[in-house]
């Protein structure tokens, strides 16, 4: 399925339904996509905005790695439901080598959903310095929704890691993936606290 061309509701949909694919790690794709959509929209509020003349080459700079970070995440919706199908296959082998290599290899998509989306946080740190003011609490919901992409994505490759065998493989994949995220989550905070609107 080539969801990344169909409508939303068409996607929702079968996220919703009795079916194998979609799931979590495509929602978390979709989620961490919808996230640097915010961040956008920001620094495309400020291109050749009056009081930010300053910032122009950075902020263009900015929305071409963005709009990079977003591609990369739109394809990864589709490809986790394709990484699902093949893993379905292994198992159906029964063969317990196929099934290993297919669990490594299933996790390899959430794991591109995580590091894509910890890629924007530090880019979000900097327009939440020198982007539209207008659109700071944008720059807060699109950071809030990388830190569900990021946190959801982080749950697939645990789960793929619960059936894997090679303990030093799941120590130190487990291990690895928690600091990042400690990391990323105390990052995310601090822009919150920036972009915090008091009404």
């Amino acid at each position: 399925m080539d969801y990344i061309n169909s409508s939303i509701k068409k996607y929702l949909d079968d996220l919703s339904a009795k079916l194998p694919a979609p799931g979590g790690g495509s929602a978390a794709a979709l989620v961490s996509a919808t996230g640097i959509s915010c961040l956008l929209m920001t620094a495309n509020f400020t291109v050749e905005k009056k009081g930010y003349e300053a910032h122009q080459d950075e902020i263009k700079n900015i929305l071409t790695k963005l709009a990079t970070l977003n591609s990369q995440l739109s394809i990864l919706i589709d490809e986790d439901v394709n990484a699902y199908t093949t893993l379905s296959e292994a198992y159906k082998t029964k063969t317990k080598e196929k099934i290993q290599d297919a669990l490594k290899n299933a996790m390899l998509v959430p794991r591109k959903i995580f590091e894509t989306s910890v890629e924007a946080i530090p880019i979000a740190m900097r327009l939440s310095e020198i982007g539209n003011k207008n659109l700071l609490s944008d720059v807060s919901c699109g950071v809030s929704m990388l830190r569900s992409g990021i946190e959801s994505a982080k749950c697939n490759i645990d789960i793929n890691l619960k059936f894997i065998d090679d303990a030093d493989f799941k120590e130190e994949t487990k291990i690895k993936y928690e600091n990042i995220m400690k990391d990323a989550f105390e990052e995310i905070e601090k822009i919150i606290k920036k972009t915090e609107v008091k009404p």
